[in-house]
């Protein structure tokens, strides 16, 4: 039996299936974590508004950014995949440096990904 207090949870049925894609980035000068996802966010809010960003369930995987590899990880829902990848290949400059986004591999799971 469950208490007052106790949170509730979602049947696996209802809940969003969710999607990792890893990418890396080629550039000419090394590239930190903040600058990457304030880059990601700023683009998908230009490109697709509040609304549709709040739709994707995207999130910046921090501790799975490596900075000398140049390897970072974007988890989403399974809808809005291709719209997230559009998202980073409209990333072009990070700063004053220019940047290429190459998407690796899109997984169901981060252990699917083997980085």
């Amino acid at each position: 039996m469950r208490g007052k207090n106790q949170l509730k949870f979602l049947l696996p049925t209802l809940r969003e299936r969710e999607r990792y894609i890893a990418f890396k980035i080629i550039s000419e000068e090394p590239v930190v974590y903040e600058d990457i996802e304030q880059a990601i966010w700023n683009v998908a809010l230009d490109f697709f508004g509040e609304h549709g960003v709040s739709k994707m369930s995207m999130y910046v995987i921090k501790s799975l950014y490596d900075i000398e590899r140049q390897i970072g990880v974007v988890r989403c829902n399974n809808k809005s995949v291709s719209q997230v990848i559009s998202c980073l290949g409209l990333i072009s400059r990070l700063g004053d440096t220019r940047v290429i986004f190459k998407i690796l591999k899109v997984s169901g799971t981060i252990k699917g990904l083997k980085l």
